[in-house]
């Protein structure tokens, strides 16, 4: 390396490392699947945390929650168990999530109780519906885990992994609306039919298998390619995923769709601001039921600006672009004006 292009670079050539040998990584991963009493108050400690978070509506608290929790070393385990065929190491991590799982739904639903809460926020509402996105957060945090596993130099990496890829919020959520039950109420602007523990236990497994699929492939890759018992293990792994698939891809269907008409409601609004038509949105919700998009918004504007024909107008540009019936219903808030005086009227009075 010239003189010239390691003062531009720097030497980096002492940072590139060989992965860390299969024993060692077999004994870091070990450890993580022991169902150990401090890894268990650990993970109590992370679901209760996350519950007043989630309860509370505070991302920061949440984040926190995720640092604290210890869930994701027997996932790690339990990959690195899968490609290796150690049938011991996949029961022992598979006991320890099983057990974990449980303790957290626990702790949340007894904390909810404790408390009274009867009303879902937002954060607990945004995991009620996981798509495909999650999937791949899931897949692409695996993967970090994994290589910060057999990579010294980036395993400081694993907290930001965690914060990645939540585990505990989402079983959190199920424990909370098992508490909150099918009647609680919302604090936030848009309609929700119910609030159900199904969806976050489907981002929960979601996260699993995403977590487990992407950490064999790297497990995979660097220690065990060469043996074709862990190839049909990768293969039986991937293929759990089709447990997981089909509804994620439904959900990923309706966001879509709510992204198609809330940017399609977004263009009418400023072609009617362009129009000399003050209009704002204050609230949207959209609500997909038997192949029928039903959509409801709230606007701020003076009254008699939108007729019955410009609605019809709206609801089928909206149809045309979803491809799929549309019941479009607006309320117009109605908006009262009240300017300053003339900045010149004034000047004239100051003189």
């Amino acid at each position: 390396m010239s003189f010239k292009t390691a003062g531009l670079f720097g030497d980096w050539r002492h940072l590139v490392e060989d992965p860390v040998l299969v024993g060692d990584v077999k004994k870091t991963v070990e450890k993580g699947s022991i169902p150990s009493f401090g890894f268990f108050f650990m993970l109590a400690a992370a679901g209760v945390i996350a519950t007043f978070g989630l309860l509370s509506n505070s991302a920061a608290v949440i984040i926190g929650a995720m640092i604290v929790a210890p869930l994701m070393n027997p996932i790690i385990a339990m990959s690195f168990g899968g490609v290796e065929v150690n049938r011991v190491l996949i029961l022992r991590s598979l006991l320890t999530i099983a057990i974990g799982t449980i303790v957290i739904i626990t702790m949340a639903f007894l904390v909810s109780e404790l408390i009274g809460w009867k009303l879902a926020g937002s954060e607990l509402i945004a995991r009620m519906s996981p798509s495909l996105l999650d999937l791949g957060i899931a897949v692409a945090a695996g993967a970090a885990a994994a290589f910060a596993y057999t990579r010294p130099g980036v395993s400081s990496a694993l907290a930001g992994i965690a914060i990645a890829v939540a585990l505990v919020p989402p079983l959190c959520t199920v424990g909370i609306a098992l508490s909150l039950g099918q009647k609680s109420g919302t604090d936030i602007g848009f309609a929700m039919g119910t609030v159900s523990a199904r969806g976050p236990f489907l981002l929960y497994l979601t996260n699993i298998f995403g977590i487990v699929l992407s950490a064999s492939l790297i497990f995979f890759l660097q220690y065990f390619r060469r043996h074709a018992s862990a190839f049909v293990a990768l293969i039986l792994i991937g293929s759990c995923l089709l447990l997981v698939i089909p509804p994620l891809g439904v959900s990923m269907d309706n966001l879509l769709v709510r992204n198609l008409v809330h940017r399609s409601l977004t263009v009418k609004t400023q072609e009617l601001v362009l129009a000399d038509r003050d209009v704002r949105f204050s609230n949207l919700s959209i609500r997909l039921k038997q192949g029928v998009a039903f959509v409801r918004a709230d606007l701020v504007a003076a009254p008699g600006i939108l007729g019955q024909r410009v609605v019809d107008s709206i609801r089928d540009d909206i149809a045309e672009l979803i491809d799929m019936p549309v019941v479009l219903e607006f309320s117009i808030i109605p908006e009262a004006i009240v300017r300053s005086a003339d900045v010149g009227n004034q000047l004239k009075g100051s003189k």
